[in-house]
Parts: C-alpha cells; sequence; structure tokens
C-alpha cells in the first residue's frame, strides 16, 4: 500500500491498558469496539485481546455479526437498540441484544418460539442520556413481561452517562442515584447477573460507578485516549497509537503570499513551505488549519493555510526538511485529546475520523506477528 499516511497500533499497549482497568476495577471487561474500534480496525486487535476481555460492545447488528465472523469467544452485545428484522438473526447466532421497547419483545418472544431457543437481553435504562431506555414507571411492568416468558433471559441491565467525563459530577451523580434505585427495585423479584454503567470517563471519574456493580465498558482507554484532558492525572495508560504523514513538496514563498483555500493564511516573512499528504479527508479536521502543530524529527512544525482534503501545509521555515521525510501527526503527547478541545468536539469523532480507508494501519506487538 503506498505510504503516505499511516497509524500505528501497538498491540502490546493495548493489552497493558485492559489489564490495568481489569486490575483497577476488579470487573468484567467488555471491550467498546464499535465503528471499527474507533476507526483502528476491530478485524486485526479483537483477536488479540480476546482472551482477556470477558464481552464485547457494538453499535448494530452488522458490527455484531461482523465480530461473529471473527470466531471471537466472547459475548457480544448490541448496546443500541436492535431493528426488529435482525432480530432472528441475532437469536440465532447468540448475539445479546439490548431491549427496552414493546415491538422488539414481541418479535424476540416470537422468533424463540419459532426456533424454540433463548434470547439473551441486557435490558437498557434511560437514567438521563435520552437516547433509548425505559425510564421511571414503565421498567418495572417491562421487565415483568419478559419474566412471563421463560425463553427470554435476562443476563444484564444498564444504562449510560452522558457526562462522565466532566469535571461537575452533579449529573453523573444524579443518573448513577437513579441507576441504583431502579436496581434495587428490579432485585427486590429477580437477580441480574450483569449491571453495568461505567464507562472510560466514569471510571476515572466516578469510581462508585463500578464498584456496586459487575462489569466496565471501555472504548477509549483501550487505546490510551482520555475523554478529557484533565482525566490524564488520574490514572496513567499508555497511548496505543500513533499516527504518520510525508512531505510531498518544499517550496520558499515570499512575504505577504496568500495561502490555500479562502486564502486564510497569509506569510508574514519569507517562508519554506512544506506539503504533506494528508489531509481532512484522512481524518486531519479543518478546524486545525492555522491552529496546530504537527511533527518533524520531534519539532513542531505549524499547520498553515487551510487544510485541503488531501494536502496540509506546514511552515518548516530553518529546518532540513527534505522531501519524502516522515511527519508524525499525533503520539503520546495529548495529540488526540488537544485536537478534540481545538474543535469543541469529543476524542471519539477525531479517531473516527482517522479511521479513514486511505490511512493504512500497521499493527505492531501483537502475539500473533
Amino acid at each position: 500500500m503506498e505510504k503516505r499516511a499511516w497509524i500505528e497500533v501497538d498491540i502490546s499497549k493495548i493489552r497493558k491498558n485492559i489489564l490495568k482497568i481489569k486490575q483497577i476495577t476488579g470487573k468484567k471487561f467488555l471491550a467498546s469496539v464499535k465503528c471499527n474500534l474507533y476507526g483502528m480496525g476491530v478485524k486485526e486487535i479483537a483477536k488479540e485481546i480476546d482472551d482477556i476481555v470477558d464481552f464485547y460492545g457494538v453499535a448494530c447488528f452488522s458490527e455484531a455479526i461482523e465480530l461473529k465472523n471473527l470466531k471471537v469467544k466472547k459475548p457480544v452485545l448490541i448496546m443500541g437498540n436492535v431493528l426488529p428484522e435482525n432480530i432472528e438473526e441475532c437469536i440465532l447466532n447468540d448475539i445479546r441484544i439490548t431491549l427496552c421497547n414493546e415491538e422488539n419483545l414481541e418479535e424476540i418472544i416470537k422468533i424463540c418460539k419459532k426456533y424454540q431457543k433463548n434470547a439473551f437481553i441486557h435490558i437498557k435504562i434511560d437514567t438521563g442520556m435520552g437516547r433509548i431506555g425505559l425510564r421511571n414507571d414503565e421498567i418495572i411492568p417491562f421487565i415483568q413481561k419478559c419474566l412471563d416468558f421463560k425463553g427470554i433471559k435476562i443476563e444484564g441491565i444498564f444504562s449510560h452517562f452522558a457526562t462522565a467525563e466532566w469535571k461537575d459530577k452533579t449529573y453523573a451523580n444524579y443518573q448513577l442515584n437513579i441507576f441504583k434505585k431502579e436496581i434495587k427495585k428490579i432485585e427486590n423479584f429477580i437477580k441480574v447477573p450483569i449491571k453495568h454503567i461505567a464507562n472510560s470517563g466514569a471510571i476515572l471519574n466516578l469510581p462508585e460507578s463500578y464498584k456496586e456493580f459487575d462489569m466496565v465498558r471501555i472504548g477509549l482507554l483501550i487505546l490510551g485516549i482520555y475523554p478529557a484532558m484533565y482525566l490524564a492525572k488520574k490514572i496513567k495508560f499508555d497511548c496505543a497509537i500513533k499516527g504518520f504523514t510525508r512531505i510531498v513538496f518544499i517550496k520558499q514563498v515570499e512575504k505577504n503570499t496568500p495561502l490555500s483555500y479562502g486564502l486564510s493564511y497569509t506569510t508574514k516573512r519569507k517562508t519554506k513551505v512544506a506539503t504533506c499528504c494528508i489531509g481532512y479527508g484522512d481524518g486531519l479536521r479543518r478546524f486545525l488549519s492555522n491552529n496546530f502543530y504537527l511533527k518533524w524529527k520531534g519539532e513542531k512544525v505549524k499547520i498553515i493555510g487551510n487544510i485541503c482534503m488531501d494536502q496540509t501545509l506546514l511552515d518548516v521555515t530553518g529546518k532540513n526538511v527534505k522531501i519524502g521525510d516522515k511527519i508524525e501527526i499525533f503520539g503520546d503527547n495529548y495529540e488526540i485529546e488537544t485536537m478534540a478541545e481545538i474543535g469543541n468536539t469529543v476524542p471519539q469523532e477525531i479517531l473516527c475520523g482517522f479511521g479513514s480507508q486511505r490511512i493504512e494501519k500497521i499493527y505492531k506487538n501483537g502475539r500473533n506477528n
């Protein structure tokens, strides 16, 4: 493959991060590998962690089937609401189903009867995220309907935080208290094996979110990326990914030369400009234009002019840069988290952008390579 831009993924660091979280929490570990593990390659990574995780979490049916086709040995939970037409295949493939609506309950009962097969489900409670899930007085009657049919096995009950990574824990504590209250009511008449609410932000910022329950759901921290920069001070994890591109063109321009689309940057002096072959089509977000640095041999080189779809300009004045030189896009100095802060977004979105097929993913230090 053409080596214009690539990401190196260190499997040994991923495994180290997972084992560290399991040691700290003492709980079952669900690896949230949705969206191709945030663009970093579920096919390659899942086979390297199957022996140390307890569950996988995905967003949708197609992602669950992809994992099943990889022959992973651990259960797969679809954390989003499944479309009714996919329930049959979920049950036939022993995929765990998130359940929180009547339409899907009816379909599950129908399919279980048809094949004389059990369905393993996780009930979703909406404690304040506002997406999917049962609320308040809906919860107990719905669970009782599930219990009325013996083919439904309630394996888990869970919820999801909206603000787990915030310094202000008011709303996260509000959600946690609702979850605790509902679990207490539910367990008056049924013991649920796996109760879970803690994500990456919560295990760092709200440890009580896992201490009373059975499993943590981790995505970002698998890769050693933090949900918010300040949380890096809580527990040290190893950044498992590094991104690179290369210099493809170099020129000298005079003072007052406008550069790139929209002429958003004009040189303030005679400037040596390097063009590197990465752009927003590869995941380098356009909001970083004139506002971020890449690195050449460890030295910062400023992005100048608007980032294009396929190319980005760098100020390399005074540096002995040559065509073909390697440029670091991100690494272990919290660049992904910094990009997210600059763009007023989340690291997950930044990572998904770098999941572009044009950026080759190179896997290092795995047990199988």
